[in-house]
């Protein structure tokens, strides 16, 4: 269980090592953006290290969490609705986590990768399970998925003047009902 002040340090860590990549984050920028002493940081840390560490696994927690929820919650069995439904929660799961997407996504680190791995096979196999039978590679439509989601969340937050986040991904989704048809 995480305290009210780590809590603080772990929030204020993923929006620096977010914006700055971890060897640009420092250890007095995360402590002073926390509201606390970089003191305090390393009593409750010991290393910049170890706080990225705790980042990343609060993180992979609390993503995996949203994705089986939302799974579980998904249960049409029209496959339009269904797709729809998926591709639309998992947009939402990049946009409400994107610090953390964006952090993964940019950061060589031992955690990300079986991570990312992880959810791709994961959301392979329940596309598998809940629409059978169609001739694609389910784990590479996950990978699109989860490949384009961020994408566009990443455009989005980048604020190009150019980009509508609602009609990239109403056009995937039509797309990718396309697929299932």
């Amino acid at each position: 269980m995480v305290d009210k002040t780590e809590q603080k340090f772990l929030d204020a860590a993923l929006e620096i090592f977010a914006e700055k990549g971890y060897k640009g984050a420092t250890t007095r920028l995360i402590a002073q953006k926390a509201g606390f002493s970089e003191l305090t940081l390393f009593r409750k840390f010991k290393t910049k290290e170890n706080l990225f560490n705790k980042v990343l696994t609060q993180n992979i927690a609390k993503v995996k969490e949203d994705v089986g929820k939302t799974l579980a919650e998904n249960v049409s069995e029209y496959p339009n609705v269904f797709l729809r439904t998926l591709i639309t929660d998992i947009a939402g799961i990049a946009e409400d986590n994107y610090e953390f997407i964006f952090l993964s996504n940019t950061q060589k680190s031992g955690n990300i990768d079986p991570m990312r791995a992880e959810f791709v096979e994961y959301l392979g196999k329940y596309l598998e399970e809940n629409l059978p039978g169609r001739e694609i590679d389910y784990n590479a439509f996950a990978l699109s998925l989860y490949s384009y989601t961020f994408m566009i969340c990443q455009t989005k937050h980048y604020q190009q003047g150019y980009f509508n986040y609602d009609q990239a991904l109403e056009g995937f989704i039509k797309n990718a009902l396309k697929l299932f048809h």
